[in-house]
């Protein structure tokens, strides 16, 4: 092996290794919230009461902080191929390598934490709604059938294109200036958000701090990314969601 080629190998076992620790760093951080969660929160709201506030707008920073774990936890996998795409593609650089990975991961990682940001609201929105007409059952419903619809969209399948074959993304959009590399992982997150927010958003079916859930979500969208005919039992996989959603929108209003 020559010497170029040992320390590209060297970088990527670095980088995987990494990544590796940063995912089993946020399932401890979820592991660790799951046992005391419910304590915790209802703790933190009454306390926040006490001096004056609205006690679902005082969950917020705790249930933002449990998407953001989540966010690392279920996709950063789903994006290790392509970052260690761009650790090859960038292997002619001489200098500042170490740094554009990290930038490139970093702007991924902010992309999907705009989308925990955004998720948490979400989250924290639907609480009063559940003690009107819409029901834990119409909500899980209606949500598991807009996650099967999105499947079949135009829109999921060209993100997730992109996703399974990055090298596109790359050619389309490559810079090897130090804020277009943060740009760069911005933009590849965005796409991936593109792919799999419907999914995602299903940990309001299975319970945000369901460890079990996460690690099935965790595997479908992973899968949807590097296994073969994706794209054909992704669809299948759609059609049954919009069939459960829909029954279980109409046994919940017989």
């Amino acid at each position: 092996m020559t010497v170029a080629g040992a320390d590209l190998t060297s970088l990527r076992s670095m980088t995987l290794i990494g990544l590796v620790l940063a995912v089993l760093a946020a399932w401890v951080g979820m592991a660790a919230l799951h046992g005391e969660a419910t304590w915790a929160l209802e703790t933190f709201a009454a306390l926040c009461l006490a001096v004056g506030g609205s006690a679902d707008l005082t969950l917020f920073p705790a249930v933002l902080i449990m998407w953001l774990l989540m966010s690392v936890a279920m996709m950063l996998p789903t994006a290790l191929p392509t970052i260690d795409l761009y650790v090859q593609i960038t292997r002619r650089m001489e200098e500042g390598r170490g740094r554009r990975i990290a930038l490139f991961v970093l702007g991924y990682l902010v992309a999907w934490s705009i989308f925990g940001v955004i998720a948490a609201g979400l989250q924290i929105a639907v609480r009063p709604l559940m003690d009107g007409i819409l029901t834990p059952a119409l909500f899980a419903g209606g949500l598991i059938a807009m996650a099967g619809a999105y499947q079949l969209s135009p829109l999921k399948q060209a993100c997730l294109d992109l996703c399974r074959n990055p090298m596109l993304f790359f050619m389309s959009r490559w810079t090897e200036t130090l804020g277009g590399t943060l740009g760069l992982g911005l933009r590849h997150g965005v796409i991936c958000i593109g792919c799999c927010w419907a999914l995602m958003l299903l940990m309001f079916v299975g319970g945000a701090m369901n460890l079990v859930w996460m690690a099935v979500l965790g595997l479908v969208m992973l899968a949807e990314k590097i296994l073969p005919f994706a794209k054909t039992w992704g669809r299948a996989g759609g059609v049954l969601m919009i069939c459960a959603g829909t029954v279980t929108i109409a046994a919940n209003l017989i």
